[in-house]
């Protein structure tokens, strides 16, 4: 995998988990009831508890994105 290649990659990976993220936040945001019945199928966790699960994922995520999807992009187009 060549530099440009792996530029590219890292460039649609940050767009697609964005984006995935950006319609998580929109979901919690808008829907809020909508999340807690199908995640209260799955889990039992009270509403306060999957709320703060649900922030506390969301702020890992972009962490995530921040540190192994953007920076390394960035970092590839200003030096290579």
């Amino acid at each position: 995998m060549t530099i440009d290649q792996l530029t590219v990659f890292l460039g649609w990976s940050t767009v697609v988990n964005a984006a995935l993220m950006l319609w998580a936040v929109i979901a919690l945001a808008l829907m809020p009831n909508l999340v807690y019945k199908t995640q209260g199928l799955v889990t039992n966790l009270s509403r306060e508890e999957l709320e703060k699960t649900m922030y506390s994922f969301l702020g890992l995520f972009k962490l995530g994105i921040i540190f192994l999807n953007f920076t390394p992009y960035l970092v590839l187009r200003l030096f290579f």
